[in-house]
């Protein structure tokens, strides 16, 4: 991974290394990000359409049972070299 920051950042980061508070760039990063991390609000996973689906428990058994069916009736093509 590549990250790009602007030159104010840059050189706060070579400064926390300069003046002994972490051995590395990397770490002043990783201090920062695991801190972002405890703070931040816990996400909310996007469900997108299977979200959606759960809430209509119906149309989500109309589709397994779509889905079911054609994979009991759908014809199998082998290649010549099977």
């Amino acid at each position: 991974m590549t990250i790009h920051l602007p030159p104010d950042l840059e050189r706060f980061v070579y400064d926390q290394v300069l003046v002994g508070r972490y051995p590395s760039e990397d770490d002043v990063i990783r201090d920062a990000l695991e801190q972002l991390r405890r703070h931040a609000p816990p996400l909310t996973p996007s469900l997108g359409s299977i979200g959606a689906m759960h809430d209509d428990a119906e149309l989500l058994e109309q589709v397994t049972q779509d889905i079911m069916e054609s994979r009991r009736t759908r014809t199998l093509r082998l290649t010549s070299d099977e």
